[in-house]
């Protein structure tokens, strides 16, 4: 009489728990569970955005455009004009004008604008005009101060040459010009809006303080005092007290004027549109709106697989733009609606795993009666002699779906067989008779 050796014990033990196991592992098994989706749009670091600009210097008028974004985090830009001593650089310089925008990154199901644009006043003298990366603006720039080196616009380092010129543009970004010296006096100058304001804007070159006194219709009256290289003070005067404005500095008149109506008004005003993206079960969708306001949009949809399409939104007109769902799917906006032109990536939500709904449990329908026809005489009649049944004669229905508390069944009725082989094992002894 032997006793079975305790590897046999542990064999036992195994193969319950690897057949439990194999049960479990079959209900998250792509066969009984989706694999889950989302809206995944690709996005690029600051680091690896790249860009194309335009610059005018002269005209204070830059702007930049996104060509692989959106991005995944912010990023700025300056445009700045400096009064200076020579049309070449030198010190000291002082800022007159700064304008800063920035690029966001890009919500779910939302497009931003691919494209900035910057205007600063540049002053009617000797002047240096900077377009850069980042909203840090050196001013005054002196012998010892900071420089913006690289972080203009087109330079040949990081993060400047992230950016290339557009067609017939300069490659870096930046000015230096002008005529004459900008003499150390109090100056001027009055910026109309097309709504009928005027800003006038206080400017101190001289190297001590100067107080300036603002007149206008309506019995509008101001004085302002600033120190020397103080950066330039804006008082903005409405439509009722935009008309004979003066303004006296050390005594005497140094401008005279009113609001007239600048050239590049537009009359009306274009509406701004709006676009979205949404991700479905069935595939990527765009919408377009167009406010009444608008002008007309040509907006070109490129898929990397099937057929572009090309839309055109009229004012007023809202469209929608669908393509349906495929693996790996992306598609490129282009065109007038100033929206990224970056690729948009389809994928699959989450709750479009596309299981089958399981039957439900409960007492199936009766079968439909089946008339017999009355016997013909001579005819032998339907028989009536019982029939063995045989398992596997009648036909089995096609199982759909995943039966999941079958599949748990199973596994956990596996796993105790497999326990119980083990706890057997133990307590009791195998014969054998020779």
């Amino acid at each position: 009489m032997r006793s079975v050796p305790r590897i046999h014990r542990v064999v036992a033990l195994t193969a319950g728990v690897l057949l439990g196991l194999s049960g479990l592992a079959g209900l998250g098994s792509p066969a009984s569970a989706g694999t889950p989706g989302g809206h995944h749009q690709k996005c690029v670091s600051p680091e690896a955005a790249r860009y194309e600009h335009s610059f005018n210097g002269p005209a204070g008028t830059a702007s930049i455009k996104l060509l692989n974004g959106p991005l995944c985090a912010e990023q700025s830009f300056a445009l700045v004009s400096y009064t200076a001593p020579s049309a070449t650089f030198a010190t000291p310089q002082h800022v007159l004008d700064s304008s800063v925008q920035k690029f966001v990154p890009a919500k779910p199901g939302e497009l931003k604008v691919s494209k900035l644009e910057f205007k600063v006043e540049v002053p009617e003298c000797f002047t240096q005009v900077d377009f850069v990366f980042g909203d840090q603006i050196i001013n005054p720039l002196t012998d010892t101060s900071d420089r913006y080196n690289s972080r203009k616009v087109g330079e040949n380092a990081a993060p400047g040459n992230r950016s290339k010129p557009a067609k017939g543009q300069p490659k870096t970004a930046f000015y230096n010009g002008g005529s004459g010296t900008c003499k150390a006096e109090p100056a001027v100058e009055a910026l109309p809006d097309c709504e009928g304001n005027v800003a006038v804007k206080l400017i101190n070159r001289s190297t001590f303080s100067e107080t300036f006194t603002i007149t206008a219709d309506g019995g509008f009256s101001k004085t302002e005092t600033l120190k020397a290289r103080q950066e330039p003070v804006t008082v903005n005067l409405v439509p009722a007290n935009a008309k004979n404005v003066v303004v006296t500095s050390r005594g005497k008149e140094i401008y005279r004027g009113g609001w007239t109506k600048p050239e590049d008004c537009q009359v009306p005003e274009v509406g701004t549109p709006k676009a979205s993206v949404q991700q479905t079960c069935e595939g990527l969708t765009f919408t377009i709106e167009n406010p009444a306001n608008g002008k007309d949009l040509t907006t070109v949809f490129t898929p990397n697989t099937g057929t572009a399409q090309t839309v055109t939104v009229k004012a007023g007109e809202t469209k929608p733009v669908s393509f349906p769902g495929s693996e790996g799917l992306t598609v490129k906006v282009e065109g007038d609606l100033d929206v990224l032109n970056g690729e948009v990536v389809w994928a699959a939500p989450a709750n479009c795993a596309g299981e089958p709904t399981p039957p439900t449990e409960g007492t199936p329908s009766p079968s439909p009666s089946v008339s017999t026809p009355p016997a013909t005489p001579g005819t032998p009649g339907p028989s009536t002699t019982p029939v063995a049944y045989t398992p596997g004669d009648e036909p089995e229905l096609p199982l759909t779906g995943v039966a999941v508390g079958s599949i748990a069944g199973g596994a956990i009725l596996l796993l105790g067989l497999g326990a119980g082989l083990f706890f057997m094992a133990r307590r009791r002894k195998l014969n054998f008779t020779a």
